[in-house]
């Protein structure tokens, strides 16, 4: 018997900025939106359709990346697809999110610059070694 494949890459941009939630101490959890385009043809046209996926993030390293994960922002994440099931009101109801194994940050959107590096205005130049001298390179 063949084993299942639970596996899900996906490529889009995140719908606003990433929420922060510490739902134990020591145990952060990260959700954000991604928003994924595909074509679809309607008569002679195409046209672009937004799939948007809701995704659950934790550890540490979501906690690092979560400041940098602002609205508009590219990201690709893999993981496993997690389906929430639950009853209101004598309805069952159902949700897939994305529980997100890794994330990768892309462009930031058009005209942006990501405020945790500064431009290349704002960098001071005293600072930038000189490569000139081969005892002054920092690796």
């Amino acid at each position: 018997m063949a084993n299942d494949i639970n596996q899900v890459a996906l490529t889009g941009r995140l719908v606003k900025g990433a929420e922060v939630k510490y739902p134990r101490e020591n145990f952060c959890v990260v959700t954000f939106t991604i928003a994924s385009n595909e074509n679809q043809k309607k008569g002679d046209q195409w046209e672009k359709r937004a799939n948007y996926i809701d995704c659950s993030f934790s550890g540490n390293y979501a906690k690092a990346l979560a400041p940098s994960m602002t609205k508009g922002r590219s990201i690709t994440v893999t993981g496993k697809i997690h389906q929430d099931r639950w009853e209101k009101d004598g309805q069952k109801q159902s949700k897939i999110i994305i529980k997100v194994d890794n994330a990768e940050l892309g462009q930031l959107p058009n005209g942006k610059s990501d405020s945790s590096e500064p431009s290349a205005e704002e960098q001071p130049f005293d600072d930038v070694p000189d490569d000139s001298d081969p005892e002054n390179i920092p690796f």
